[in-house]
């Protein structure tokens, strides 16, 4: 399953993945974050592990130009065998 992040929880996937503060096409701050999270984790809960433990793939969309940018799984990786 899959669900937008709260707007509290972007800071803290920054953190992890670096990524999600704008638009890599129009610099637009108001962006989407979803992710898919990994079965038998808490990230399907607001406030939940959305680290690299607790999700599986993640999308970041504008809400101006509707531009779409895919967190690559070996990002999600690097950022578990960097924590």
């Amino acid at each position: 399953m899959s669900r937008d992040l709260a707007p509290e929880e972007h800071e803290t996937f920054r953190g992890h993945y670096g990524t999600g503060d704008a638009c890599r096409s129009c610099g637009n701050t108001d962006v989407t974050i979803r992710i898919w999270e990994k079965y038998g984790t808490t990230s399907h809960d607001v406030g939940g592990d959305i680290g690299p433990e607790g999700i599986i793939a993640a999308l970041v969309v504008c809400e101006a130009c509707g531009h779409g940018q895919v967190i690559p799984r070996a990002q999600i990786l690097a950022a578990r065998n960097a924590a």
